[in-house]
């Protein structure tokens, strides 16, 4: 773990009319909500991506930092874990352990990534704490994405995570049960949707995430969650056009609108299902004006309220 994040911004008074995340991080314990980094984009070079998105965990943090709290909020930051050496699955597993922890704490895992190699070390610790202190409960994966992300490579990277997921399931005989919203076509491969459909992956398209379809796309998700125990959910921020989401690895020319994702989340939200919740590919050194980093906060504080 790195040297704790200097927690600090914009402060209007201290009184609870005033406050925002800053003034109340590392104020309560035992604290609902959880804030930990992972500063990796080892995923992203193997699988030959654009890299930087191993500043993603703190640019998020800064844009965390000034937002107002409108009702008492119990959060604390455990630090961020560095993958520097190229050793992906050693920090993958470093991740896997700590998110055991809090969850057997009780608290709320929400993790700043990071390429999307960080989805196998959410979902891998989700799975193991579930198998210690549960075991047979189901857990759904529902993945924000314009990428399947089921990649067969020879070595584990930001495109393999799910495949890596499903492989672990079957080795414990589990279900994999997995949902990606925001696939687009001009994004996979034939072999891709092959390996989803082979897996029994459920997906709903970029191009069908618009108003005039969500009540189709509202249905299929609930069914989902319903068929499930815990949800690990995972926001891809590709899953958002280029033009608002300009800082990741492989930005998109289309994807899904944030008033979009508002209204699916908001109901995943609903469920209380939710046991982690990851932020992939916030990439600062191709961000613009902050724009993908103020999104990712953005996307943490509909999840925190």
């Amino acid at each position: 773990m790195t040297q704790p994040f200097q927690w600090q911004g914009r402060t209007d008074g201290e009184t609870q009319e005033h406050l925002r995340i800053h003034q109340v991080i590392n104020k309560h314990t035992p604290a609902k909500f959880a804030l930990i980094g992972f500063a990796s984009d080892e995923g992203v070079r193997r699988n030959k991506g654009r890299q930087g998105a191993k500043a993603g965990p703190d640019a998020i943090r800064h844009q965390l930092a000034g937002l107002p709290i409108h009702q008492p909020l119990a959060i604390k930051d455990v630090g961020t874990i560095r993958c520097d050496d190229g050793n992906l699955e050693a920090a993958q597993r470093r991740l896997s352990d700590q998110l055991i922890a809090l969850l057997a704490d009780n608290q709320k895992p929400i993790v700043l990534g990071g390429g999307h190699e960080v989805a196998f070390a959410s979902f891998q610790g989700l799975f193991d704490y579930v198998e210690q202190h549960q075991a047979g409960k189901t857990i759904g994966i529902i993945n924000f994405d314009a990428h399947f992300d089921l990649r067969e490579a020879p070595v584990a990277t930001s495109g393999t995570p799910f495949l890596q997921s499903a492989m672990l399931c079957q080795q414990h005989q589990r279900s994999f049960k997995y949902l990606c919203l925001g696939i687009a076509d001009h994004g996979n491969t034939k072999i891709l949707f092959d390996t989803a459909d082979t897996l029994g992956c459920q997906y709903i398209r970029d191009k069908e995430l618009a108003y005039s379809k969500l009540p189709q796309a509202i249905e299929k998700i609930k069914k989902f969650i319903d068929e499930v125990e815990y949800l690990y959910v995972t926001v891809d921020l590709d899953v958002f056009s280029a033009a608002i989401a300009p800082g990741v690895s492989a930005p998109a020319p289309k994807g899904i609108s944030t008033e979009i994702f508002d209204e699916l989340f908001a109901i995943i939200k609903s469920s209380q299902k939710i046991a982690v919740f990851d932020i992939a590919e916030c990439n600062p050194e191709f961000d613009i004006d902050n724009h993908t980093a103020k999104l990712a906060a953005y996307l943490i504080y509909q999840y925190l309220f």
